[in-house]
């Protein structure tokens, strides 16, 4: 039987998923649109800021978290089977695009076998979690005006269970000091995050000291008062042992108030 060239539909994935090809396991009608498939999140996902990154939910009603700003890999639960003379491409759905979930969009090569796994960063200041089962991504399949000469070969990181992440490519600390285009940390920060992060970033270490300061200021004088109140040639009376506190404690809170106080700069538009 002869198909036409060009994006499949839903019926060519139907037709093509029901004889064992593009979706060879866990294959669900119900997720075939009109010309894409729309891929679930299995219960595997890779966490790209811990270092114990594979995780794998124990539970059914378990859900995938997503931090703020965090980088997550998806391994879908779908297993794929793509031909020879198909290539597949993945696209976010709009559902979470609204979320604030960034898509890193990607495709899969003909001769492709395996679950994939879909890069998704969580851009908003909000915890998402995506349930197992959920739709997380559209696939969709286009057949090739012949088969390619060479069909994808090799392992998925989720055959291997290590997500290939090329760790020769990120600065070692000692590569990043002798970087002339990577500034100070508070410049980096306001380069990123803009002139008032930055500015209390800077004032936090301005007055890290004064903070360590007051603490053993406090800690030191109360230690004073306590031995020189116990000694057998000194009885402090009432009136002073109160005075010598209040004091203590005066002189303490101003330091402490001067270290925490941020204000924040207002910003003129």
């Amino acid at each position: 039987m002869s198909y036409s060239y060009g994006v499949l539909t839903d019926e060519d994935i139907i037709r093509e998923a029901s004889n064992g090809s593009l979706i060879a396991e866990n294959f669900d009608k119900n997720n075939v649109k009109q010309a894409c498939y729309e891929l679930r999140a299995s219960s595997i996902y890779y966490d790209l800021s811990a270092k114990e990154r594979r995780h794998r939910l124990s539970k059914p009603d378990d859900h995938v978290l997503l931090k703020p700003y965090q980088l997550a890999v998806l391994i879908t639960l779908e297993s794929l089977d793509v031909p020879n003379d198909v290539i597949c491409r993945i696209l976010m759905k709009g559902r979470l695009f609204s979320l604030g979930l960034l898509p890193v969009n990607t495709y899969a090569d003909p001769g492709f076998s395996g679950r994939l796994g879909i890069v998704i960063y969580n851009g908003s200041p909000n915890y998402v979690g995506i349930p197992q089962g959920s739709a997380i991504a559209k696939i969709e399949f286009e057949r090739l005006s012949k088969p390619v000469r060479r069909a994808y070969a090799g392992q998925h990181g989720y055959q291997t269970e290590i997500w290939p992440i090329p760790t020769d490519m990120i600065l070692t600390p000692d590569q990043i000091k002798r970087d002339p285009r990577i500034k100070s940390p508070i410049d980096e920060l306001r380069s990123s995050f803009g002139g008032d992060f930055g500015a209390v970033v800077e004032r936090v270490f301005r007055y890290e000291r004064l903070l360590i300061l007051s603490t053993t200021l406090y800690v030191g004088l109360s230690t004073l008062i306590v031995i020189y109140s116990q000694s057998q040639d000194a009885q402090l009376s009432t009136l002073t042992a109160f005075v010598l506190g209040l004091i203590t404690n005066l002189a303490s809170g101003i330091l402490m108030y001067a270290a925490t106080k941020i204000r924040r700069k207002r910003s003129r538009y």
